[in-house]
């Protein structure tokens, strides 16, 4: 029986990180903004103030990760970053005011920015020459996997126990995962003297003849504006995009059981769709599967438009292609990577895609808000998000055609 590679302990491990970084401190931590309200006592505004101070500082992180990892590995650096986690959680669970819920929030921004998809891509780029878009799906799904798990436990141990206590549990949980994180994550192949998953010693040393001798990927101008707008536009879409869902289907007159159906069939099919897109990638390229699921996402964007009709029919579709398109959301600036940048470049083009992504998300957050305020709902915000989801599918398309003539001899 062949022995399984370490890669796939690098993946599982990259999972079990993004579950931590990003599903309790974001998705997770959701569930708790009601019970934060009503026993401390806060506003609707200083509760939605930790959400987007959260982001605030998450998207500074992302500023000065690749710093960061230049002054610590990445086995280390994502072990603080998870371990920054279990202090927001239990800072949270002594708060009993609003100052200390604030910096509760502003640490959970730090683990958010520094444990994100970036040090997660580098790692899969070195452990994996075969199944590399597959392995980044499954480790995407964590924070998918977090938004099925943790709301059901979350809700049952804080009806059952405390709020407090419930925050001092999950975060012992968020401890040990950190540790596991630690003992499990290599940094690279050659730590456990490995070639990288599905590559051969034949296969190295062409990949290196190729390196030394081939032609050269460009990054150009056009190139990084066009993936740059991209990148920002699927920022908008995977984050204020999927956190308005509730209320744009809410505000069309469907009942409260309906929405959180609606939205848990939609973690689901995002999970599932992460690994569909994934193995898709693998076999028809990045360029190909961003413009296919892109255009299923077009579609989901549009029956969003479609929600003053209070169908359960389209409600239904909605869920489904929405589940199937948002992962190209999250996982498009790493796949883009690895397609156009040149190896040695990889690093620092995939961090400055997530930055322009985080910067996206955080630019938009307020718009479906203002949008509804304005013009009286939030189906104008949703034909906002289907115009922009076609820009960013052009700036695809443009950036990749580019990149097939963007080569020049290597010095």
């Amino acid at each position: 029986m062949k022995k399984m590679h370490y890669g796939w302990v690098i993946c599982i491990t990259c999972t079990l990180l993004l579950f931590v970084t990003m599903g309790t401190v974001s998705n997770g931590f959701s569930v708790y903004l009601p019970y934060i309200m009503e026993e401390k006592g806060l506003t609707n505004a200083q509760t939605s103030s930790l959400v987007t101070l959260r982001c605030a500082v998450s998207f500074l992180s992302m500023l000065v990760i690749g710093f960061y990892y230049q002054k610590v590995s990445i086995r280390v650096g994502t072990t603080i970053a998870a371990a920054a986690a279990g202090v927001s959680f239990l800072l949270y669970s002594a708060a009993e005011a609003y100052p200390l819920f604030c910096v509760g929030a502003a640490i959970s921004g730090v683990s958010y920015g520094l444990g994100s998809m970036i040090p997660v891509s580098i790692l899969i780029n070195r452990w994996f020459y075969q199944h590399r878009a597959l392995a980044l799906s499954i480790c995407a799904s964590g924070s998918g996997i977090a938004t099925i798990v943790l709301p059901p436990v979350t809700t049952a141990l804080v009806e059952n126990l405390s709020m407090a206590t419930t925050f001092r549990i999950e975060a012992v949980a968020i401890f040990l995962l950190a540790a596991v994180i630690f003992l499990a994550l290599r940094n690279q192949p050659a730590d456990k003297g490995l070639l990288p998953c599905g590559q051969t010693q034949a296969q190295e040393a062409a990949a290196q003849a190729s390196v030394n001798l081939g032609p050269q990927r460009v990054m150009t101008r056009q190139m990084w504006l066009l993936l740059g707008c991209a990148s920002l536009f699927m920022g908008a879409l995977a984050n204020p995009g999927f956190s308005h869902l509730s209320v744009l289907f809410t505000s069309e007159g469907f009942s409260s059981a309906t929405v959180a159906l609606i939205i848990s069939g939609t973690g689901v099919m995002i999970t599932l769709g992460k690994l569909v897109f994934g193995e898709a990638t693998d076999h028809i390229g990045g360029g190909r599967s961003t413009l296919l699921f892109g255009g299923i996402l077009v579609v989901g964007h549009v029956l969003c438009c479609l929600a003053f009709t209070q169908s359960l029919v389209l409600a239904v579709l909605t869920v489904l292609f929405l589940g199937l398109g948002y992962p190209i959301a999250t996982m498009g600036p790493s796949v883009w990577s690895n397609d156009l940048a040149a190896p040695e470049q990889y690093p620092t083009v995939v961090r400055r895609l997530q930055v322009i992504y985080a910067g996206g998300a955080l630019a938009f957050s307020s718009l479906p808000g203002i949008l509804a305020d304005h013009l009286g709902g939030y189906l104008p915000a949703y034909l906002l998000f289907t115009t922009i989801n076609v820009l960013s599918l052009v700036c695809i398309a443009l950036s990749y055609r580019a990149g097939k003539t963007a080569r020049q001899p290597r010095s």
